[in-house]
């Protein structure tokens, strides 16, 4: 069954799977690196820009690793889990000093490097070095799951066990067919055989795989794997400050194990759970609320009478996939410049914004408001 399935799907790739990826056909070890973190949790259209500037700007592992780490996030600004870019800049240190800038040829031996999980280490052994190593993302699992029919909870370990037993045993016996079978593993389970709309189950019963699919004979290709009902995602709300001194703002450098950890951002107050009871913004004290953030050891009484104005924004909402974030911005024009800089207060020139990595909406608003 394992030789029937990787058989299948080769074959299947050469007619439908995603052709001419700026990330495909490479055998350098450090562009496959670069492109399996970047799509961890990204989509591929947002990638497939993303990535060719990164490899310009940092064409190989040497270049990423003697880099500024803010530089780093300044080009991973947007794309999300900032963790990654930060262990992307680590590992590639690593691999300069322990490996002399060449990455490890086996799976085993990858999955030691920062940031790099047993499913990257395969993929990029496969790729890169032909290795007959299994990969194991969230697509993966799907696709194993209904071919086998497997309908326990993924989250139990000896469920993920199992599926990384069939993942290998349905590796292609050919180390040379390694590479075109992990991709098209990867693109049937993104394209075909999808969270909500398998191929199987439309008109166009062209599945390679429904002969022997598990899921299909039994009729669970929409239950499986088996879906978890979400619990609502708890809001947050904060306070954020735009604090202006003619083409300059005031930015914070955020702490490397908070959210958006390692980023440039606004001053803002603590995030606190959305109360039930919702004060106007009228009734707010905006320089009181100046005393509830970073600022509040380092502003005089005179500081805050050079506030020439304060401009109240339309309320920020940002969605993470584990909560919802309301932001209240506050632009504040100031008189003369607060003497605030530091490790991690730094006035920025707003035509150097590009140069800082910054969160999504907090760069669509500064760009909003750059005028």
């Amino acid at each position: 069954m394992g030789f029937r399935f990787s058989q299948a799907l080769i074959r299947w790739s050469k007619q439908y799977g995603r052709q001419g990826l700026p990330w495909q056909g490479h055998k350098d070890p450090y562009a496959i690196w670069v492109s399996e973190i970047m799509l961890q949790q990204t989509q591929v259209s947002t990638v497939i820009e993303r990535y060719p500037l990164f490899m310009r700007q940092f064409p190989t592992v040497k270049a990423l690793a003697i880099a500024d780490l803010d530089a780093v996030m300044a080009l991973w600004s947007g794309l999300g889990y900032y963790s990654r870019a930060r262990n992307l800049h680590r590992c590639a240190q690593e691999v300069m000093a322990k490996y002399a800038g060449k990455f490890p040829n086996t799976a085993e031996e990858l999955e030691t490097l920062p940031g790099i999980g047993r499913s990257t280490a395969g993929a990029i052994a496969a790729f890169a070095f032909e290795e007959r190593a299994p990969i194991l993302d969230a697509n993966v699992k799907r696709v194993i799951s209904r071919f086998f029919g497997i309908t326990s909870d993924q989250q139990r370990n000896k469920t993920v066990q199992l599926l990384w037993e069939h993942a290998g045993a349905i590796l292609p016996k050919s180390k040379s067919q390694m590479p075109l079978y992990t991709q098209a593993l990867m693109d049937f389970g993104a394209t075909w055989c999808t969270p909500k709309t398998a191929k199987c189950l439309s008109q166009d019963r062209s599945c390679p795989m429904m002969s022997e699919c598990k899921a299909y004979e039994l009729g669970l290709v929409n239950r499986i794997p088996a879906k978890k009902k979400k619990k609502p995602s708890p809001i947050f709300t904060t306070h954020i400050f735009l604090i202006r001194h003619h083409d300059e703002v005031l930015l914070e450098k955020r702490p490397v194990k908070a959210i958006w950890g390692g980023l440039y951002s606004l001053i803002e107050t603590p995030w606190e759970p959305l109360a039930e009871k919702i004060i106007h913004p009228k009734s707010i004290d905006v320089k009181d609320l100046l005393n509830q953030t970073c600022l509040a050891n380092h502003l005089s009484k005179n500081d805050i009478d050079s506030i020439a104005l304060i401009e109240e924004s339309h309320r920020i909402e940002h969605v993470f996939s584990h909560r919802r974030l309301q932001m209240q911005p506050w632009v504040i024009h100031l008189k003369r410049k607060w003497p605030c800089a530091g490790a991690s207060l730094n006035w920025v020139c707003t035509s150097r914004l590009m140069e800082y990595g910054l969160p999504q909406p907090i760069r669509t608003f500064l760009e909003s408001n750059s005028r």
